[in-house]
Parts: structure tokens; sequence; C-alpha cells
């Protein structure tokens, strides 16, 4: 018995890496110029890599006719420095591949020990052609790569190698309004299992792997900061897709209150989640709810989403997975349509998350309601 459930899971295990890279090597295929150049990859990431490989400021990108200033935490520049290099079309088809593995890594990770053959294959075209996906990869954006960084953060963090977890997470890091509920959640579980000193310990670790990071840039630029705040507080402000902008624009200054009472809430879900889930699903949840309360988001930031989904999916029955498949489906027609208005607000997306975190939430009530 124990043989054959191996023998399962061994099949399952192999067909699902096969099925993936071949639907990630479809998908990479059909949309192969969706990567548009002189978008934030250039803007953010090539533009500054470009520079430091050549002993320029990273953060002073205006000889290269930026559209923006960069604005990205310097561990990218730093880790993905050597993508300087290599000219910019080519880089930009290395991080299109790199994206498209990461989803497919994602999908296969967040499923943990119920990887399914068909919930792969599910999973799989739910995230590629999740609308917003393409929104990310035709920017050439940096959250796909902060949601795959906290998956294998996880993954680590559960087999106690905590350096490789710390690496990821200060990667991750990159992005920190997506992770500022996961890390005092993990905090806290390093608190009740371990104590004060194994929390401090790991936090050192995500600090040292920061500054490791960043030591690309102090060698080859080590004036290189004054550059990065002058250029992160130069952003021009925008709608961006959040409860925050949706409410002051609504309501104005009463606005503001509505957000300070609904970040409370999530807060206290937050907490509560952390105390009563398993770290999988708490960290996937954390990740899910931060997008309601950070001020400053992107539409393309809700691949963020994809951890959660996949582990509702993953964990649902027949009937759980016909009704995740049915809401997906009315949610990617309200995003196509979005994205198809002659002008298209980036704030029109606010929904998203409040959506799928429903979703999630009433399938996962179901599931603890037939279980009792």
């Amino acid at each position: 018995m124990q043989k054959d459930f191996v023998h399962r899971q061994t099949f399952h295990k192999y067909t699902s890496v096969l099925l993936l890279v071949l639907i990630a090597s479809v998908v990479g295929f059909l949309f192969w110029r969706l990567m548009l150049p002189r978008m934030d990859f250039y803007n953010e990431l090539w533009g500054p890599a470009f520079l430091l490989v050549r002993g320029q400021s990273p953060y002073d990108t205006s000889s290269l006719n930026t559209g923006l200033p960069a604005a990205w935490l310097p561990m990218a520049i730093g880790f993905f420095f050597p993508l300087g290099w290599i000219p910019e079309e080519t880089a930009l088809q290395v991080w299109y591949i790199f994206n498209l593995l990461e989803i497919a890594l994602i999908v296969y990770l967040a499923q943990g020990e119920r990887l399914a053959l068909q919930n792969t294959v599910a999973l799989a075209l739910m995230c590629f052609f999740f609308p917003l996906t393409f929104n990310h990869i035709n920017l050439g954006q940096f959250s796909i790569t902060t949601t795959f960084c906290w998956v294998v953060a996880v993954y680590f963090w559960e087999k106690n190698q905590r350096w490789a977890s710390a690496f990821l997470i200060a990667l991750a890091l990159t992005k920190p309004h997506l992770g500022f509920l996961a890390l005092p959640g993990l905090a806290y579980r390093d608190y009740r299992q371990s104590g004060l000193r194994v929390v401090f310990s790991f936090w050192v670790k995500i600090l040292f792997a920061c500054l490791l990071m960043c030591v690309p840039l102090f060698a080859a630029y080590p004036n290189w900061i004054p550059d990065a705040i002058t250029s992160m507080s130069s952003n021009p402000p925008w709608s961006y897709p959040s409860l925050y902008i949706l409410f002051e624009r609504l309501l104005g200054n009463w606005g503001h209150l509505l957000w300070g009472l609904t970040t409370l809430i999530v807060l206290g879900i937050n907490f509560w989640l952390w105390k009563k889930l398993p770290l999988q699903a708490a960290v996937y949840w954390s990740l899910a709810l931060a997008p309601l309360v950070t001020p400053y988001i992107g539409s393309w930031d809700f691949v963020i989403l994809f951890p959660l989904l996949i582990l509702t999916y993953v964990d649902a029955g027949w009937k759980g997975k016909v009704f995740i498949w049915i809401a997906y489906g009315m949610a990617w027609y309200g995003m196509a349509q979005v994205q198809m208005q002659a002008v298209s607000h980036n704030h029109y997306f606010w929904w998203v998350p409040l959506w799928f975190i429903g979703i999630a939430a009433l399938v996962s009530d179901w599931k603890i309601k037939q279980a009792g």
C-alpha cells in the first residue's frame, strides 16, 4: 500500500514537471513579443545594472532617458547585476523566460505534499493566463520573482534551512509592501516555537543577506545611497489600485479613517491566521492580504495572490474546484474588460484582491463545515 502511494506520488511529480515545462513553453512561444523594451524592466533593473557594471551610479539613470527614476530596492540590482553586461533585448528575453519558469515553480511548490497532475494543469492555466500576469510580463516587473522567493523561502524555512530562507526573503523585500504582513507572522511563529533569540537571529540573517546583495553596488559605486534616496523619492504619485486610494477618492479625508480601520481589521485577521494555520497557509494568506492595506500597489503586484489561490484549489473538493473556476472566469472577464478600455486606469483593478480573498474564504469555510 505504502509502495503504491510512493509510486503514485513519483508519477505525479515527474508528469507535473513535464506538463509545466510544456505549458510554459507554449505560453512562451505564443507571447514571445509580449515583453516590450523601455518599460519598467529598463527603468528599474536593466538600466541600473547597465550603469553599475560600468562603474556608474545605478540610481542616476538620467543618461539612459528612462521614463521613470529607479525605485526598486537595491537587492534586485545587486543580485541581478550581470544582466547589465548583455544587450537590453537579450536581457528582456532572459527575464521573460525566467518569469515563466518562476510561475511554473510556484505552481509546483505551492501545492506542497498534495501535488496532483490534474491540479497542476488547472492551476498552471489559471496562473499563466491570469490577465495581470500578461500585464506584469509586458512591463517586465518584479512581483512574480517576489512571489517565487516567498514560496521557496517557506519551503526552506520548514526544512530548517534558515540561511537559504533568509536570503530569499531578503531578495523578496525588493518589494517590501508585499511581504510586510508575512514578516511579523514569521517572527511570531519563531517566538512561539523557539523564543526571542531565534527571532533575532533570523532577522539578522535577513539583514545580512540584504547587505550581501548590496555589495556589488558598494564595490562599483560606493556613493550610490544619496542617488537612491533621490531617485526613490522622485517617482510621481498616481492612482494605485489600493483601498487607500479608493477610499480617499470617494470620501476625501474620511477615507483615511476608513482605511485605518480596514488596516486594523486586516492586522487582526492576519494575527489570528498565524495563531491557527500551518506555516505555509499562514504565509500565503499574509501575502494575499497585503494588497488590501498597502497604499502603494500596482495591478501587476496581484500575482502575489497565486500561492493562496493554489493552496485553496488543492484543498478544495470537486464542488469547491468548480466554484473556483466559475469565480475565476468571472474575474478573468472583469479584468479583461478593464484592460480593453480605451483609457484603462490601473486603479480600476482595486477589486481583484478582494475578489480572490473572498473566494478563498468561502471555499475554506465550506470545507470546514463539510468536515464538521
